[in-house]
């Protein structure tokens, strides 16, 4: 279904199916605030086809989603498939429970639907860094091996992050340590661990134009390429399981896509 409303500047706004269901007051707010400053469109995708062919005929409307932090990966991700993120800047309107949303808390969007809506009238572009895999999926909050279904998550996965490698290292000091895993960690073809020197835990993210890597406990290490392997894993990028695989790169790519938020 879709409406419009024409008044500024031309936006797509894409509502999460989830987020109209779990709290459609907060949708029709954020509804309103966009429709009195800017020219409207309202959509709500049926499915991922649907989310996809909406992005690709957009033309110049900036695309606005309300919807938990699951919804603001997936837009990023076609963007990206579409080679138009770069000079695509995205909103985020966050309505979702609790955990759900904290990626786009700590990205820095406003988890109050009015003043979230606000800012996509009158905030500015926040350049962000990018982690792309060599299978072509990106990241927009982080990675920790070992891979694990998250009591957070939801039977889709949703995404997350606030601080990875401070939990990573919290948790191989309060709780039970996970087993030794038997991979090889290359950071810039520098080896950081192998089966005969294994880790505990990963924790990768992109901070400053750099990927941020943090093994067990030990000091993070900046790199522009990190590649993972030796054997079957899995990982969980942005709080989503992956299968397994015997190796994953990612790489940086710094300021690939920007976010507003509030001034």
């Amino acid at each position: 279904m879709s409406a419009e409303r024409s008044v500024g500047e031309p936006v797509l706004v894409l509502v999460s199916p989830t987020a109209l269901a779990l709290d459609g007051e907060s949708v029709r707010v954020a509804k309103d605030v966009l429709g009195a400053a800017l020219t409207v469109k309202t959509v709500v995708p049926e499915s991922l086809s649907d989310l996809d062919r909406l992005l690709a005929r957009r033309g110049r409307r900036r695309p606005v989603v309300i919807g938990d932090d699951r919804y603001l990966q997936l837009v990023v991700q076609l963007l990206h498939q579409q080679a138009t993120l770069a000079a695509t800047p995205v909103a985020v309107i966050p309505v979702g429970r609790g955990p759900r949303t904290e990626l786009a808390r700590a990205l820095g969007a406003d988890v109050d639907p009015v003043q979230a809506a606000r800012a996509v009238v009158s905030g500015a572009d926040r350049p962000l860094d990018l982690l792309v895999d060599d299978g072509g999926g990106v990241v927009i909050g982080g990675v920790r091996i070992p891979g694990q279904r998250s009591p957070r998550a939801n039977r889709s996965p949703s995404t997350w992050w606030t601080d990875l490698a401070g939990r990573v290292a919290r948790a191989l000091t309060t709780r039970t340590l996970p087993e030794p895993q038997p991979l090889r960690v290359e950071a810039d073809g520098q080896v950081l661990a192998d089966p005969a020197h294994p880790m505990r835990a990963l924790a990768l993210s992109s901070h400053g134009g750099a990927a941020e890597l943090r093994i067990d406990a030990a000091v993070p290490v900046q790199a522009r390429r990190v590649t993972v392997g030796g054997s079957l894993f899995t990982y969980e990028a942005d709080h989503a399981l992956s299968a397994p695989v015997r190796e994953r790169t990612w790489t940086v790519e710094p300021a690939a896509w920007s976010l507003r938020v509030p001034w």
